[in-house]
């Protein structure tokens, strides 16, 4: 008798314990995760429906890079926009929109831009319901020389790299239509460290670069709502791997650099 009771309270105990971290697992992955650099803004979408909503601006006394991280704990669809009184390089405008449905725990929709000096603002279209939104931002100032070398490659100077990048690939994209063409492969005998930086001046029609290999795909590295893509740094294994690009009635050059 007294085995029989032992037995069921062990089980019990079991149950007891893997309910509870199912619980917290269920809870971790059902909360908001935004890292602790960033500021936040959470909302209650359940107060009322929202169109264009300003929600808080902010004044960059500097040229500056933003980090946008969003998340949200209901699935309808929202929208958030921002928009900046000044550039937003390798932007064609100075909006930026972000759709949002359910992202939580380790889920979320995040963005890097470099904004020269003046306000942006953040704005919120949502249905009312139940459940909340959280945008995270973060600013950080971009040194002088370095924003002075992005901002020439926004205004079309594309032959602007950084130290210790040199120049693979140039095209002019006027006149050219294609569809994934290989326009240059990168061979690798053995574990490396590389750098990837590709800009574009078209300011219309169609321009998208890839970079497609045996271990790691890095999909629209610049493409017609981002012109630039400036030292992505990675570490790539032993294999081949391929720029391609697809082009359609755009305009200006074309141009990559490496750094490995």
């Amino acid at each position: 008798m007294k085995k029989t009771v032992y037995i069921i309270l062990t089980v019990s105990l079991m149950i007891g314990f893997c309910l509870i971290m199912l619980d917290e697992l269920t809870k971790d992955r059902n909360e908001f995760n935004i890292p602790s650099r960033f500021q936040k803004v959470i909302v209650d979408l359940k107060d009322r429906a929202r169109t264009d909503e300003l929600l808080f601006t902010r004044e960059l006394e500097v040229p500056s890079s933003v980090e946008f991280f969003i998340q949200s704990d209901d699935m309808s669809t929202k929208n958030v926009k921002i928009i900046s009184e000044s550039e937003i390089l390798g932007k064609n405008s100075r909006e930026i929109n972000f759709t949002i449905q359910r992202l939580t725990g380790n889920s979320s929709v995040s963005g890097t831009y470099i904004m020269n000096k003046g306000k942006y603002s953040v704005y919120l279209t949502s249905e009312k319901t139940e459940g909340k939104i959280a945008i995270g931002y973060q600013e950080k100032p971009v040194e002088p020389t370095e924003f002075e070398r992005l901002y020439k490659i926004h205004n079309g100077d594309l032959n602007n790299p950084p130290k210790g990048y040199v120049e693979v690939f140039s095209t002019n994209l006027t006149g050219r239509s294609c569809k994934d063409e290989v326009i240059y492969t990168l061979s690798l005998d053995t574990t490396t460290d590389i750098g990837l930086s590709v800009y574009t001046s078209s300011e219309k029609g169609t321009a998208i670069v890839d970079f497609i290999g045996n271990s790691s795909n890095f999909i629209g590295l610049i493409h017609p709502e981002h012109r630039i893509c400036d030292q992505l740094e990675t570490t790539l294994y032993p294999g081949e791997y391929q720029f391609k690009l697809t082009c359609q009635n755009a305009d200006g050059q074309l141009f990559i650099f490496l750094k490995q």
